[in-house]
C-alpha cells in the first residue's frame, strides 16, 4: 500500500488512545495514512518500535524527550539494541532542548539537556539516522550544538525541527544546516507561521499531527489523530496558494526520502 499521507509525529502509544487503539490504527491504514509513531523514553521507545511490527503503515523513532522522562539517562547499549533489532526505526529522537519550565538561573537542569542532546546527536550520526528534533524556547542553544556537530559530523547530521514555532529568520538558520522542518494544526488556527510555510522550499517540509495533542480545525479540542494530516496538508495548500494535490504528494515524497521509507 502506497501512502496518500504521512504524520511523520505522533503518539499512538499515548494513554489517550488505551481504549480505542487497534480502531485508530485501522483508520488510519484505511486512510492510506502512514504514521511515524515517537519514542519518548526507553519504555515508549520499545512500545512503537513493537506497534511498527504489528502494523504494516506504521515506523518508530526511539530517543528521550529532554522534559518526558529527566530520571533516565541515555543508555547506548539499549538503544544500540534496539535500534539494530527493528528495521522500521527511521529515527533518533524525539530529543532537543526543552526550557519552558526552566527557572532562568537553573543552569544544572539545561546543562543536563545538553548533554542528553549531544548523546542522541552522536548515536544518530553513528547509526546515520535522522534526528527528530524538539524545541521551545532554546532555540539559541540548540543552534549552537547543531552547528558545533554539524562541522564535526558534516552530511551525516541531518535532523527535522518537529512543530516548527519560528519565524524566518529562525527557519533560515535551521535551513542553512540543511535541516527540515513540519508543521501541525497549530498552523490552521495561528497566522504566525503564514510567512514561514510561504519561505520555505516545499523540498524542506514536512507534515504531522503531534497526535495526540494540537488537533487542527476543524477538530481542535478533541484528541488529535493521524487521520487529520489531511486538514493540515490542506492548510499548507492554501496558505501557499498552490494545488492541493501536488503539495499532498510531494510532502508524502519529502518524508519517504528523508526517513527513507
Amino acid at each position: 500500500m502506497s501512502p496518500k499521507y504521512i504524520d511523520i509525529h505522533a503518539h499512538l502509544n499515548d494513554k489517550q488512545f488505551d481504549a480505542d487503539r487497534d480502531e485508530v490504527l485501522k483508520q488510519t491504514n484505511n486512510n492510506y495514512v502512514w504514521v511515524i509513531n515517537i519514542g519518548t523514553d526507553s519504555k515508549t521507545s520499545q512500545y512503537v518500535c513493537e506497534m511498527s511490527v504489528k502494523n504494516k503503515n506504521c515506523f518508530a523513532t526511539v530517543g528521550i524527550h529532554p522534559t518526558d522522562n529527566t530520571e533516565e539517562k541515555f543508555d547506548l547499549e539499549f538503544y544500540y539494541k534496539i535500534a539494530t533489532t527493528y528495521p522500521k526505526i527511521v529515527a533518533i529522537g524525539e530529543c532537543g532542548l526543552d526550557y519552558f519550565r526552566i527557572n532562568a538561573g537553573d543552569s544544572g537542569e539545561k546543562h543536563r539537556q545538553k548533554e542528553l542532546f549531544e548523546s542522541h546527536i552522536d548515536f544518530a550520526a553513528q547509526l546515520k539516522k535522522p534526528l527528530m528534533i524538539h524545541c521551545r524556547e532554546a532555540y539559541s542553544d540548540l543552534l549552537d550544538i547543531l552547528t558545533v556537530k554539524k562541522r564535526e559530523y558534516g552530511d551525516l547530521l541531518q535532523g527535522n525541527i518537529h512543530c516548527f514555532l519560528g519565524d524566518v529568520e529562525m527557519a533560515k538558520k535551521y535551513l542553512n544546516l540543511d535541516f527540515s522542518i513540519s508543521f501541525t494544526g497549530i498552523i490552521s488556527w495561528a497566522r504566525d507561521y503564514d510567512d514561514v510555510i510561504r519561505y520555505i522550499s516545499i523540498d524542506k517540509m514536512m507534515a504531522e499531527t503531534d497526535a495526540p495533542y494540537l488537533a487542527p480545525i476543524p477538530h481542535r479540542g478533541k484528541r488529535c489523530e493521524p487521520i487529520f494530516i489531511s486538514d493540515i496538508v490542506k492548510k499548507i495548500a492554501l496558505i501557499r496558494n498552490e494545488n492541493e494535490n501536488t503539495i499532498t504528494k510531494k510532502l508524502v515524497q519529502n518524508a519517504r526520502n528523508f526517513f527513507d521509507i
